[in-house]
């Protein structure tokens, strides 16, 4: 698997018409999502990673799945936000896998992009990963009638070292038997002191 586009995928980028699409996965727990915006599922073999081989990507129409720009710098690579159609009764699986925060906050998304051809949509080149991060917290928009779930990918560097209001004292929403909180809460004001 490539970090970069082979050289049949970057002649395909240098010419004058270019049909490139996106690869999504986003570790779920227990329901795992890979998504892309070709017109058509795609299955990998023999790529050598481990997240795409032996995997469909299920084909959503683009207007309903969208991804952000990937800015990188010196610090890493910004957060990233990708957009997923949250209609109601349509798209209520994937509402109530967002809905279940244990299921999928700081767990991976990885990001792929490969390059079709423009007239008979075949794929061209392998396809190379271009963002890896972690799930951080998605926002539903709109109304019912055009709802989209935003869901932001945080870079690793971003996610170990920024700052984003995160704290440890909701780890019982994880692990409802971790007290961890409440004992530290506990400390901090005092309590257990002998007078």
């Amino acid at each position: 698997m490539a970090d970069k586009p082979d050289n049949a995928a970057q002649a395909a980028l240098a010419a004058s018409v270019r049909r490139p699409v996106d690869f999504a996965f986003l570790d779920i727990a227990g329901a795992p999502m890979r998504v892309t915006n070709a017109p058509y599922d795609i299955t990998f073999t023999g790529t050598g990673d481990e997240d795409l081989d032996g995997f469909t990507f299920e084909a959503l129409d683009p207007r309903f799945v969208s991804v952000g720009d990937v800015k990188l710098s010196e610090k890493g690579a910004d957060t990233v936000t990708l957009k997923l159609s949250g209609l109601a009764s349509i798209d209520d699986e994937t509402m109530n896998e967002i809905g279940d925060r244990q299921r999928w906050q700081g767990r991976d998304a990885r990001l792929w992009k490969g390059m079709l051809d423009p007239k008979t949509l075949s794929q061209l080149g392998a396809v190379w990963c271009y963002h890896t991060g972690v799930m951080a917290v998605p926002r539903v928009l709109g109304s019912a009638e055009s709802q989209v779930i935003e869901l932001d990918v945080e870079g690793y560097l971003a996610w170990f070292t920024q700052a984003s209001n995160r704290t440890y004292l909701t780890q019982s929403d994880f692990d409802p038997g971790d007290q961890s909180a409440a004992l530290a809460i506990a400390i901090a004001n005092g309590a257990g002191k002998k007078a």
